[in-house]
């Protein structure tokens, strides 16, 4: 944990470049050139087994009261995604953080605490400017337990980052993001709750054609099932060779460098 926070705080990104971090299940942290820390969907808690008994398997990569934000981006409201356990104390330590999201998590950010004045709200087909980062957004099909649910393009003005958040596969729903051309691609591959397996995320990674190819939301809690890594990466180079596909240990790190192979 705290090489992770050592790391978001004090990493040297060159300028125009991006270095992310897995931090287990739909998670990811960035840190940019001018030291700004973004976090997606941060899940650093036990609140699904707290909630619906789901039993996490493996560690957060940090505490919530480790987190130093400037941004934090939300997809959708379930608590793997908005966790009520994490982002009232993210809240709290970053007095000056700010929350972009769809409406479906206004009440969950209410009850974390976060003042209206705090939050971005996060519409459908469009591109919100956040200052230093621009969110690019579609629907995503989530199906009706998540109506609002978005995925997203993160453009830090130089690298483009693709996350679908929870979704089935939706070439047409997406096609405006794949439009982008972004440098890496984020998608779940745990195959349950209406979610891609490893095989369509692959396709939509052959689709996008990004540089990177990450996988997320897999072996975190059992109840959302396992997902194929192994299988994800092996179909990537079989789909898409000049694709590189890459698996993260929670609080692993990488630089992306704009247009450039690492």
């Amino acid at each position: 944990m705290k090489c992770l926070v050592d790391d978001l705080r004090q990493a040297a990104v060159p300028a125009g470049a991006i270095r992310m971090y897995w931090l287990g299940q739909a998670g990811f942290a960035f840190r940019t050139a001018a030291g700004k820390r973004v976090f997606l969907d941060p899940y650093l808690s036990d609140s699904c087994e707290r909630l619906f008994g789901f039993k996490r398997l493996s560690l957060p990569a940090l505490r919530p009261e480790e987190v130093e934000a400037d941004w934090v981006i939300l997809t959708h409201e379930h608590a793997d995604h908005l966790d009520p356990d994490t982002i009232p104390v993210i809240a709290r330590h970053n007095p000056a953080c700010r929350f972009a999201a769809p409406a479906g998590c206004t009440a969950g950010l209410e009850a974390a605490g976060v003042k209206a004045a705090r939050r971005v709200l996060l519409e459908p087909n469009r591109r919100h400017d956040l200052g230093d980062l621009a969110v690019h957004t579609v629907p995503a099909d989530h199906g009706d337990i998540s109506e609002s649910a978005l995925a997203l393009v993160l453009d830090f003005d130089g690298v483009r980052v693709m996350a679908t958040g929870d979704t089935s596969w939706r070439p047409v729903l997406f096609k405006p993001l794949y439009d982008l051309q972004p440098d890496v691609v984020l998608p779940p591959i745990n195959g349950v709750f209406g979610n891609m397996n490893h095989i369509d995320a692959a396709r939509l990674v052959s689709e996008a054609k990004p540089r990177y190819a990450v996988p997320c939301h897999f072996w975190t809690l059992a109840e959302q099932g396992g997902g194929d890594p192994a299988g994800f990466v092996n179909a990537c180079a079989a789909m898409c060779p000049g694709v590189k596909a890459m698996l993260l240990r929670p609080g692993e790190g990488f630089t992306v460098n704009p247009g450039i192979e690492n």
